[in-house]
């Protein structure tokens, strides 16, 4: 019994239409995996059961809107006595597939509402005098979510046309431009600056040779280089007058490819808005990497980490997507990073 309780294990702890079912499920779990999705994307979790005895085909069959509440918990992962946690989040159920010979159940919840019409539905409507936050508020009352609005601009705008686009595509495509994330997880719609949370103190050093490291991947191409400026320029119809703005990040190469940007601007002030956003969007995928790390519960998506040990790719880097799996296999963490711009 004391090597049972001593062993290094990770348990999933789940929630069902709020039941404790984590002793019912760990008998005859297979696998699961969570994936702490990219900005735009939904967080989803995937159960995978075996039902030999077709308790989940009847009389536990799940329904569509089900609530499942997901927690993963290691146990001496790091030592004798430790006990961490990683709550999961909340989600409802979205799919469900049968398969088999033998009789297996793939369960999988989503982070929004399955009954919300902000991911299918289609709408087309002028939006005019209004600010990103008020946009994103609309939204989010119309997913049936909370709001949380942590982006420290909250761009205006004289007219948004919103064109036989989801709400969600629509908003994602707006904030993005305004290089604002959007984040659905827990019942909330979050909106964040990428910039300030790459700021955040890193969560861990991962060192090639001395960490838990299965696999990695970084590459650099010159279709990705990196650009040295932006520049916008509009003209005005009613104008003489050209607006005109050249933006170049800090440290920037004396050298490279400018982005050269023709979108109408009101001002000089957000031609500089437009050009910051723009080379930032675009930098960012000049710096793209992958990690596959064995079980660890420190990671999530929006974290930022330090990498060290393979030259000229070393630094900090931003944790965009982020899943945690279990399975025959074991524990195990995939992470899509990218480097930090720092501006």
């Amino acid at each position: 019994m004391d090597k049972i309780q001593d062993a290094r294990r990770v348990v999933l702890v789940i929630n069902y239409n709020g039941k404790d079912v984590t002793q019912d499920l760990a008998d005859s779990l297979l696998d699961f995996a969570y994936n702490d999705a990219d900005p735009g994307a939904m967080d989803d979790i995937q159960i995978t059961l075996e039902d030999r005895e077709r308790k989940w085909q009847e009389p536990w069959q799940p329904a569509a809107g089900d609530k499942i509440k997901a927690e993963l918990r290691t146990i001496n992962w790091g030592g004798p006595g430790e006990i961490k946690s990683l709550p999961l989040g909340s989600f409802e159920v979205d799919s469900l597939e049968f398969a088999g010979p033998p009789d297996t159940v793939a369960i999988k919840a989503v982070s929004l509402p399955v009954g919300s019409s902000a991911r299918q539905e289609v709408r087309t409507k002028a939006w005019e005098k209004v600010k990103l936050k008020t946009i994103a508020q609309d939204v989010a009352k119309r997913a049936g979510l909370k709001l949380l609005y942590e982006a420290t601009d909250n761009p205006s705008y004289d007219r948004l046309d919103q064109t036989e686009q989801s709400d969600l595509a629509f908003l994602n495509d707006q904030a993005k431009q305004e290089g604002i994330a959007v984040k659905i997880a827990s019942g909330k719609l979050v909106l964040f600056d990428e910039s300030e949370y790459e700021k955040k103190e890193a969560v861990a050093t991962i060192e090639h040779g001395k960490d838990n490291i299965l696999s990695y991947q970084f590459s650099w191409g010159t279709a990705y280089t990196a650009y040295r400026a932006c520049q916008v320029t509009y003209k005005p119809p009613k104008s003489k007058k050209t607006i005109k703005y050249t933006y170049t990040p800090p440290g920037a190469p004396k050298s490279g490819p400018v982005l050269k940007i023709n979108q109408k601007v009101s001002s000089a002030a957000e031609a500089q808005r437009l050009a910051k956003k723009s080379i930032r969007e675009k930098n960012k995928e000049a710096g793209k990497a992958s990690l596959t790390l064995v079980g660890d519960i420190r990671m999530a998506a929006g974290l930022t980490l330090n990498v060290k040990g393979w030259g000229r790719f070393d630094g900090k880097y931003i944790i965009e997507s982020c899943s945690h799996a279990i399975s025959g296999s074991g524990y195990l963490t995939n992470l899509e990073i990218r480097k930090v711009l720092g501006w």
